[in-house]
């Protein structure tokens, strides 16, 4: 896999590369910020199948060549991954609006990289791939394999409508989106925000999203990317909390 690895730090492409090595990835393309990228991308002819890149340069920012590489047909279903030193809830969602597949926060471990890596991946084969017939699921898989934040943001990205269902042992949970946002949610004796978190919380569970199936109830009033934030945190909270025990 050639990745485009995208920072205006030589120091810091440096790092990156290594732990790049470090999850099987030797092939990489080195870019000094957005400009320079899209040049590499272009001389490149499509070869890339992954991009790195940090959200501060000179020239042209993160977001500005993500906005880029979405707005070209070529490019459209890239994986993108945003891996910064700034992770305020505010811009992890900015990046995830204007079409990030994931987001990392400096520092990070290797295991969280080729998480996020396996997990865009499986969302650019669904991108790519035909539309299926009948009510047959747009996506599924396990949850263990693709990241619910980077699940939703692909559904709140491509403004999609449809329910999207998780199996658990104990019956099932379920989310309802309409043109990209998050109208319900479901799972056991909870509903709306709270179902939301309860969802989010969970590691493992097979989903399938039907597209075109409209929200029963528009029992979520918040906007998709602030809820998923909120949630997030409350998640990275939990985990501090479990390791200081």
């Amino acid at each position: 896999m050639k990745v485009l690895l995208v920072d205006d730090s030589g120091l810091s492409r440096k790092v990156q590369k290594k732990v790049l090595r470090e999850v099987g990835l030797e092939d990489v393309v080195e870019a000094k910020n957005g400009l320079d990228a899209l040049q590499k991308l272009k001389d490149l002819g499509g070869a890339v199948e992954l991009v790195l890149t940090d959200w501060n340069m000179p020239g042209m920012d993160g977001l500005k060549l993500i906005e880029s590489l979405r707005a070209d047909p070529a490019t459209a279903n890239l994986p993108v991954i945003v891996i910064s030193s700034e992770g305020e809830e505010e811009k992890i969602a900015k990046a995830f609006a204007v079409g990030a597949s994931s987001y990392v926060t400096k520092p990070f471990k290797k295991e969280v990289l080729a998480r996020k890596i396996e997990a865009v991946h499986r969302i650019a084969q669904i991108e790519g791939g035909r539309p299926p017939a009948g009510d047959r699921p747009l996506i599924e898989g396990d949850l263990g394999q693709l990241g619910f934040a980077e699940l939703v943001g692909f559904l709140n990205f491509s403004r999609k409508t449809g329910e999207l269902i998780v199996s658990l042992e104990t019956g099932e949970a379920g989310l309802a989106f309409e043109e990209g946002e998050v109208r319900d949610a479901w799972i056991g004796r909870f509903a709306s925000e709270e179902a939301f978190v309860s969802i989010a919380r969970l590691r493992h569970g097979h989903f399938r999203f039907h597209e075109g199936r409209k929200p029963r109830t528009n029992r979520i009033t918040a906007g998709t990317m602030s809820l998923l934030m909120e949630a997030m945190k409350v998640l990275d909270e939990e985990a501090q909390g479990d390791g200081a025990s």
